[in-house]
Protein backbone atom coordinates (compact mmCIF):
# COMPACT_ATOMS: atom_id res chain seq x y z
CA UNK A 1 0.00 0.00 0.00
CA UNK A 2 1.37 3.75 -1.07
CA UNK A 3 0.59 6.03 1.41
CA UNK A 4 0.67 10.04 1.63
CA UNK A 5 0.93 11.52 5.05
CA UNK A 6 0.40 14.86 5.53
CA UNK A 7 1.85 16.62 8.75
CA UNK A 8 4.47 16.14 11.56
CA UNK A 9 2.95 16.67 14.35
CA UNK A 10 2.50 14.31 17.20
CA UNK A 11 -0.84 12.73 16.14
CA UNK A 12 1.03 12.55 12.56
CA UNK A 13 3.95 10.23 14.08
CA UNK A 14 1.24 8.06 15.33
CA UNK A 15 -1.05 7.78 12.30
CA UNK A 16 2.51 6.54 10.91
CA UNK A 17 2.78 3.96 13.04
CA UNK A 18 -0.72 2.83 12.37
CA UNK A 19 -0.61 2.79 8.54
CA UNK A 20 2.71 0.75 8.52
CA UNK A 21 1.13 -1.60 10.89
CA UNK A 22 -2.24 -1.79 8.22
CA UNK A 23 0.08 -2.33 5.36
CA UNK A 24 1.76 0.61 4.06
CA UNK A 25 4.92 -0.06 2.55
CA UNK A 26 5.81 2.93 0.92
CA UNK A 27 4.86 6.13 2.99
CA UNK A 28 5.54 10.16 1.51
CA UNK A 29 5.95 12.56 4.42
CA UNK A 30 4.48 15.49 3.56
CA UNK A 31 5.40 18.92 4.99
CA UNK A 32 6.04 22.95 4.98
CA UNK A 33 9.09 22.11 6.28
CA UNK A 34 11.15 19.66 4.74
CA UNK A 35 13.44 19.15 6.93
CA UNK A 36 10.90 18.11 9.50
CA UNK A 37 10.08 15.63 7.17
CA UNK A 38 13.50 14.57 6.42
CA UNK A 39 13.74 14.29 10.40
CA UNK A 40 10.81 11.97 10.50
CA UNK A 41 11.85 9.70 7.70
CA UNK A 42 15.14 9.26 9.46
CA UNK A 43 13.31 8.17 12.82
CA UNK A 44 10.98 5.94 11.00
CA UNK A 45 13.39 4.49 8.75
CA UNK A 46 15.75 2.70 11.63
CA UNK A 47 12.46 1.82 13.49
CA UNK A 48 10.76 0.27 10.15
CA UNK A 49 13.65 -0.86 7.68
CA UNK A 50 11.99 -2.91 5.25
CA UNK A 51 9.54 0.77 4.53
CA UNK A 52 10.03 2.58 1.84
CA UNK A 53 10.02 6.06 3.66
CA UNK A 54 10.55 9.74 1.12
CA UNK A 55 9.70 13.57 2.11
CA UNK A 56 8.36 15.99 -0.34
CA UNK A 57 5.83 19.09 -1.09
CA UNK A 58 2.08 18.86 -1.18
CA UNK A 59 2.11 18.92 -5.00
CA UNK A 60 3.49 15.34 -5.05
CA UNK A 61 -0.37 14.80 -4.89
CA UNK A 62 -1.02 15.58 -7.87
CA UNK A 63 2.18 14.09 -9.36
CA UNK A 64 1.57 10.33 -8.21
CA UNK A 65 -1.09 8.23 -7.00
CA UNK A 66 -1.48 6.95 -3.68
CA UNK A 67 -3.72 3.74 -2.70
CA UNK A 68 -4.61 6.55 1.14
CA UNK A 69 -3.88 10.09 1.50
CA UNK A 70 -3.64 10.89 5.24
CA UNK A 71 -4.26 14.22 6.50
CA UNK A 72 -2.68 15.07 10.16
CA UNK A 73 -2.32 19.25 9.71
CA UNK A 74 -3.34 21.70 11.70
CA UNK A 75 -7.10 21.92 12.20
CA UNK A 76 -7.44 25.15 10.36
CA UNK A 77 -5.16 24.05 7.55
CA UNK A 78 -7.99 20.98 6.51
CA UNK A 79 -10.33 22.38 4.01
CA UNK A 80 -7.23 23.37 2.26
CA UNK A 81 -5.82 19.97 1.53
CA UNK A 82 -8.92 18.95 0.38
CA UNK A 83 -9.18 21.49 -1.63
CA UNK A 84 -6.23 21.21 -3.81
CA UNK A 85 -6.80 17.18 -4.18
CA UNK A 86 -10.12 17.35 -4.50
CA UNK A 87 -11.43 14.44 -7.29
CA UNK A 88 -9.36 12.40 -5.80
CA UNK A 89 -9.00 8.87 -6.25
CA UNK A 90 -7.10 7.89 -3.00
CA UNK A 91 -8.74 7.02 0.73
CA UNK A 92 -8.76 10.20 2.39
CA UNK A 93 -8.17 9.31 5.51
CA UNK A 94 -8.55 13.00 8.34
CA UNK A 95 -7.44 13.15 11.60
CA UNK A 96 -10.80 15.09 13.52
CA UNK A 97 -12.40 17.35 12.56
CA UNK A 98 -12.76 16.60 9.03
CA UNK A 99 -12.53 21.02 8.94
CA UNK A 100 -12.57 23.69 11.22
CA UNK A 101 -15.84 25.29 12.01
CA UNK A 102 -14.71 28.79 13.01
CA UNK A 103 -12.78 28.57 9.89
CA UNK A 104 -15.60 27.97 7.37
CA UNK A 105 -18.46 28.85 9.81
CA UNK A 106 -21.97 28.49 8.56
CA UNK A 107 -20.56 27.29 5.18
CA UNK A 108 -19.59 23.80 6.52
CA UNK A 109 -22.01 21.89 5.10
CA UNK A 110 -21.87 23.13 1.80
CA UNK A 111 -18.01 22.25 2.01
CA UNK A 112 -18.97 19.10 3.54
CA UNK A 113 -21.26 17.95 0.31
CA UNK A 114 -18.88 18.96 -1.94
CA UNK A 115 -15.86 16.91 0.35
CA UNK A 116 -18.35 14.00 -0.07
CA UNK A 117 -19.53 14.64 -3.65
CA UNK A 118 -15.69 13.84 -5.00
CA UNK A 119 -14.01 11.99 -2.77
CA UNK A 120 -13.92 8.66 -0.53
CA UNK A 121 -13.49 10.43 3.02
CA UNK A 122 -13.25 8.52 6.36
CA UNK A 123 -12.46 10.36 9.91
CA UNK A 124 -10.42 9.11 12.63
CA UNK A 125 -12.48 8.93 15.26
CA UNK A 126 -10.73 6.06 17.79
CA UNK A 127 -13.35 7.35 20.78
CA UNK A 128 -15.80 4.86 18.86
CA UNK A 129 -13.72 1.83 20.21
CA UNK A 130 -12.63 3.31 23.61
CA UNK A 131 -16.52 3.96 24.24
CA UNK A 132 -16.85 0.04 24.25
CA UNK A 133 -14.04 -0.28 26.30
CA UNK A 134 -15.78 2.04 29.26
CA UNK A 135 -19.27 0.51 28.66
CA UNK A 136 -18.49 -2.51 30.53
CA UNK A 137 -18.12 -1.09 33.80
CA UNK A 138 -21.74 0.15 33.07
CA UNK A 139 -24.37 -2.33 32.57
CA UNK A 140 -27.13 -0.06 31.99
CA UNK A 141 -26.73 3.26 30.27
CA UNK A 142 -29.94 4.39 30.84
CA UNK A 143 -29.53 5.49 34.33
CA UNK A 144 -30.39 8.86 35.30
CA UNK A 145 -27.77 11.74 35.97
CA UNK A 146 -24.87 14.15 34.84
CA UNK A 147 -22.59 11.79 32.35
CA UNK A 148 -19.77 13.97 32.58
CA UNK A 149 -16.52 13.55 30.23
CA UNK A 150 -13.21 15.41 31.54
CA UNK A 151 -10.25 15.14 28.59
CA UNK A 152 -7.20 16.86 29.52
CA UNK A 153 -4.66 17.01 26.69
CA UNK A 154 -1.07 18.69 26.20
CA UNK A 155 -2.88 20.51 23.57
CA UNK A 156 -1.64 23.95 21.76
CA UNK A 157 -4.63 24.92 21.09
CA UNK A 158 -6.58 27.70 23.32
CA UNK A 159 -9.75 28.92 24.11
CA UNK A 160 -12.99 28.01 21.42
CA UNK A 161 -10.26 26.46 19.63
CA UNK A 162 -10.34 23.54 21.92
CA UNK A 163 -13.65 22.78 21.74
CA UNK A 164 -12.80 22.66 17.87
CA UNK A 165 -9.65 20.14 18.83
CA UNK A 166 -11.57 17.91 21.42
CA UNK A 167 -15.28 18.22 20.81
CA UNK A 168 -15.51 15.13 18.00
CA UNK A 169 -13.54 12.90 20.41
CA UNK A 170 -16.29 13.96 23.02
CA UNK A 171 -19.12 13.40 20.72
CA UNK A 172 -17.70 10.45 19.02
CA UNK A 173 -17.64 8.46 22.64
CA UNK A 174 -21.13 9.14 23.74
CA UNK A 175 -22.37 8.23 19.95
CA UNK A 176 -20.96 4.83 20.80
CA UNK A 177 -21.36 4.39 24.47
CA UNK A 178 -25.39 5.26 24.61
CA UNK A 179 -25.15 2.66 21.20
CA UNK A 180 -25.38 5.25 18.51
CA UNK A 181 -28.92 6.59 19.03
CA UNK A 182 -28.09 9.90 21.13
CA UNK A 183 -26.74 12.63 18.92
CA UNK A 184 -29.81 14.26 17.13
CA UNK A 185 -29.19 17.89 17.20
CA UNK A 186 -32.91 19.06 17.26
CA UNK A 187 -32.79 17.40 20.87
CA UNK A 188 -29.86 19.71 22.24
CA UNK A 189 -30.39 22.24 24.95
CA UNK A 190 -27.15 24.42 26.22
CA UNK A 191 -27.62 25.28 29.60
CA UNK A 192 -24.11 27.08 30.16
CA UNK A 193 -20.55 27.12 28.33
CA UNK A 194 -17.69 28.37 30.25
CA UNK A 195 -14.22 29.41 28.39
CA UNK A 196 -10.94 30.33 29.50
CA UNK A 197 -7.66 30.17 27.99
CA UNK A 198 -6.93 26.61 28.82
CA UNK A 199 -10.40 25.19 29.54
CA UNK A 200 -13.91 25.19 27.53
CA UNK A 201 -16.64 23.57 29.57
CA UNK A 202 -20.25 23.11 28.87
CA UNK A 203 -23.46 21.91 30.65
CA UNK A 204 -26.29 20.93 28.25
CA UNK A 205 -29.32 18.15 27.70
CA UNK A 206 -29.30 15.67 24.95
CA UNK A 207 -32.11 13.85 24.51
CA UNK A 208 -33.63 14.30 28.00
CA UNK A 209 -29.68 13.64 28.70
CA UNK A 210 -27.65 15.28 30.95
CA UNK A 211 -24.14 16.27 30.28
CA UNK A 212 -20.91 18.00 31.27
CA UNK A 213 -18.13 18.18 28.88
CA UNK A 214 -14.54 19.77 30.30
CA UNK A 215 -12.06 19.91 28.12
CA UNK A 216 -8.27 20.99 28.76
CA UNK A 217 -5.57 21.87 26.80
CA UNK A 218 -1.99 23.18 28.25
CA UNK A 219 1.63 21.46 27.29
CA UNK A 220 1.85 21.14 30.94
CA UNK A 221 -1.14 18.69 30.89
CA UNK A 222 -0.51 15.19 30.68
CA UNK A 223 -3.19 13.07 28.63
CA UNK A 224 -6.40 11.86 30.46
CA UNK A 225 -9.62 11.15 30.29
CA UNK A 226 -12.09 10.87 33.04
CA UNK A 227 -15.87 9.15 32.59
CA UNK A 228 -18.34 10.09 35.86
CA UNK A 229 -21.73 8.65 35.72
CA UNK A 230 -24.13 6.69 37.68
CA UNK A 231 -21.91 6.82 41.00
CA UNK A 232 -19.00 5.67 38.98
CA UNK A 233 -15.57 7.11 38.24
CA UNK A 234 -13.49 5.65 35.32
CA UNK A 235 -9.69 6.76 34.67
CA UNK A 236 -7.95 6.39 30.81
CA UNK A 237 -3.84 6.83 31.27
CA UNK A 238 -1.71 6.06 28.79
CA UNK A 239 2.14 4.78 29.01
CA UNK A 240 4.76 4.42 26.29
CA UNK A 241 5.91 0.88 26.73
CA UNK A 242 8.94 0.05 24.24
CA UNK A 243 7.81 2.56 21.79
CA UNK A 244 4.02 1.59 21.99
CA UNK A 245 1.31 3.40 23.93
CA UNK A 246 -0.43 1.45 26.19
CA UNK A 247 -4.14 2.25 27.36
CA UNK A 248 -5.29 1.95 30.90
CA UNK A 249 -8.14 1.57 33.09
CA UNK A 250 -8.44 2.55 36.28
CA UNK A 251 -11.69 2.00 38.59
CA UNK A 252 -11.78 1.71 41.99
CA UNK A 253 -7.59 1.65 42.15
CA UNK A 254 -7.64 -1.58 39.99
CA UNK A 255 -5.51 -0.93 36.70
CA UNK A 256 -7.23 -3.32 33.17
CA UNK A 257 -5.41 -2.88 30.37
CA UNK A 258 -7.22 -2.51 27.23
CA UNK A 259 -6.85 -2.91 23.03
CA UNK A 260 -5.48 0.68 21.60
CA UNK A 261 -8.83 2.33 20.48
CA UNK A 262 -6.04 4.15 17.70
CA UNK A 263 -5.22 0.70 16.23
CA UNK A 264 -8.31 -0.68 16.66
CA UNK A 265 -10.08 2.21 14.08
CA UNK A 266 -7.25 1.59 11.82
CA UNK A 267 -7.44 -2.04 11.69
CA UNK A 268 -11.78 -1.43 10.96
CA UNK A 269 -10.69 1.05 8.15
CA UNK A 270 -8.47 -1.59 6.93
CA UNK A 271 -11.01 -4.20 6.93
CA UNK A 272 -13.74 -2.17 5.46
CA UNK A 273 -11.54 -0.40 3.14
CA UNK A 274 -13.81 -1.41 0.04
CA UNK A 275 -17.36 -1.51 1.86
CA UNK A 276 -19.57 1.26 1.44
CA UNK A 277 -21.10 1.34 4.76
CA UNK A 278 -18.36 1.25 6.44
CA UNK A 279 -17.74 5.43 5.10
CA UNK A 280 -21.13 5.66 4.61
CA UNK A 281 -21.96 5.18 8.97
CA UNK A 282 -18.57 7.52 9.44
CA UNK A 283 -19.52 10.37 6.76
CA UNK A 284 -23.03 10.30 8.98
CA UNK A 285 -21.38 10.65 12.34
CA UNK A 286 -19.27 13.48 10.61
CA UNK A 287 -22.42 15.09 9.91
CA UNK A 288 -23.56 14.77 13.27
CA UNK A 289 -21.18 15.81 15.42
CA UNK A 290 -20.39 19.18 13.02
CA UNK A 291 -24.18 20.13 13.05
CA UNK A 292 -24.09 19.44 16.89
CA UNK A 293 -20.66 21.70 16.97
CA UNK A 294 -22.02 24.73 14.90
CA UNK A 295 -24.66 25.12 18.14
CA UNK A 296 -22.38 24.97 20.81
CA UNK A 297 -20.27 27.49 18.97
CA UNK A 298 -22.37 29.88 17.60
Amino acid sequence: MKCALIGTSSIAEVHLVELVRIGAKKLTIISRNLNKGKNLCKKYKLRFPKITFENAKKEILKEQKFDLIDICSSNDTHDLFFKYINKSSSIILVEKPIISLLKINKNYKEFLDNIYKNNKVAVCYPMIFLAKHFKKYFKNNDTSGTFTFSFKTGGRYKRKYINIDLMPHALAFIYSFFSNKLILKKELKINQIKIRENKWKSIFTLNKRKFLFDFSESKKNRTSLVIKYSGKKILRKTKIINNEFVNFLIYKNKQRQIKNPMSEFFNDLKKNKNKKIFFKRNKKLTYQIMDLNFKFLN
